[in-house]
């Protein structure tokens, strides 16, 4: 926790006065309680780890609403097919295709949301790993190694899994929507 609040005392400091590069690295070698004034590079180091905490706790935030949603939507479709709500069979069979498609859209917005957090993680993360080779050790480099040698597949192939899924079910609805309605 003290790291928390050492993060939001730099970014309102930050936010309070303009820094050129210098001044950050003289204001970090004061603040920083972990460096205890000796090295403003670690101190930048932890900082710019910080903003990409932040972009991920915001991916999280991210994919938990779009989940949301589209649980939202698939179980809206259900209710509608449960017969519970008095539609007239034009308007159902409507509803019925409107639903699932307005499913997919939303899934490719998320895609979209998915890639361009993933591209901003990777930027992050290459200046991280900039920034590691300035200090006594390189913990997200050997990380990265570690979890390349194992052949382990990244977070973000595993994460677009889930909109694909829901696009699936979405097709699959449409079907049914389209088979029903001739039938």
């Amino acid at each position: 926790m003290p790291h928390r609040r050492f993060h939001q005392f730099i970014w309102r400091e930050l936010a309070r006065e303009e820094y050129t590069s210098s001044k950050v690295g003289n204001f970090c070698q004061k603040a920083s309680p972990m460096t205890n004034g000796r090295d403003p590079k670690f101190a930048m180091f932890e900082l710019y780890l910080a903003t990409a905490e932040k972009v991920s706790d915001r991916r999280a935030q991210a994919n938990s609403w779009m989940l949301s949603v589209n649980s939202a939507i698939v179980a809206l479709y259900g209710y509608l097919q449960s017969d519970k709500i008095a539609v007239s069979a034009p308007q159902k069979a409507v509803w019925l295709w409107a639903i699932p498609a307005a499913g997919a859209i939303v899934c490719l917005a998320w895609s979209a949301l998915l890639a361009s957090y993933r591209e901003l993680n990777r930027a992050k993360f290459a200046v991280l790993t900039e920034l590691e080779t300035d200090l006594p050790a390189s913990p997200i480099a050997r990380e990265r190694q570690i979890y390349e040698e194992q052949g382990r597949r990244s977070f973000s192939q595993i994460e677009r899994l889930i909109p694909g899924c829901f696009v699936l079910l979405y097709v699959i609805m449409l079907v049914a929507a389209l088979l029903t309605r001739n039938n």
